[in-house]
């Protein structure tokens, strides 16, 4: 038996879907599905399409770094990411989000909110 043997598509997906929800699972509303994924490692290139953000873990990002905003709806089109296997000490890893839309509006910090307009 070979030391190395060719594993299917599916296989791939698979574990970059287990990765990317490791990492990132909690900023997305849903969990990511197979049809999500489109994956070329040998090339070094992946892609995930239409992602709805959690609007709730985000706020508590910003909460936890106090941030004033808040986020009221999130979407990404797409996050793609491109590895240059051979090149990898000499050429960056890219990774380019398009379609991006993000709805937020100002969060009143606890002393606003305490304090009364006349």
């Amino acid at each position: 038996m070979p030391f190395f043997f060719p594993w299917t598509e599916s296989i791939y997906k698979r574990a970059f879907r287990y990765i990317l929800q490791r990492y990132l699972g909690h900023l997305f509303q849903e969990k990511v599905t197979l049809d999500q994924l489109t994956i070329d490692l040998f090339n070094g290139t992946g892609k995930i399409a239409d992602i709805q953000l959690d609007n709730i873990a985000l706020n508590d990002l910003l909460e936890k770094n106090k941030i004033p905003l808040s986020f009221v709806d999130g979407y990404i089109g797409a996050i793609c990411i491109s590895v240059p296997w051979k090149k990898l000490l000499d050429e960056s890893t890219v990774i380019e989000i398009t379609g991006l839309q993000l709805t937020i509006r100002p969060r009143k910090t606890p002393e606003e909110a305490g304090k009364r307009s006349c």
